[in-house]
């Protein structure tokens, strides 16, 4: 008999090699005050762009009654 015919042992892996599966990922916790100031200058732009809405369509409807009288 050879040594290739000698089945070898099989030995476990070294904790130290085994990677321990990692947490899932958590995104950086921000605070009620930073929430609440984010949330703020969201509202702000909302209204800001709401205003100037407004003021495109009332320079619109402006200028189609100053049309419309033209066309009188």
């Amino acid at each position: 008999e050879t040594a290739d015919d000698v089945a070898q042992p099989t030995l476990p892996l070294p904790s130290s090699l085994i990677i321990p599966p990692s947490p899932p990922y958590q995104s950086p916790r921000t605070s009620s005050s930073q929430a609440a100031e984010g949330t703020s200058i969201l509202i702000q732009r909302v209204l800001d762009k709401y205003s100037a809405l407004v003021h495109r369509v009332e320079g619109l409807e402006s200028a189609n009654t100053a049309q419309q009288l033209e066309i009188l």
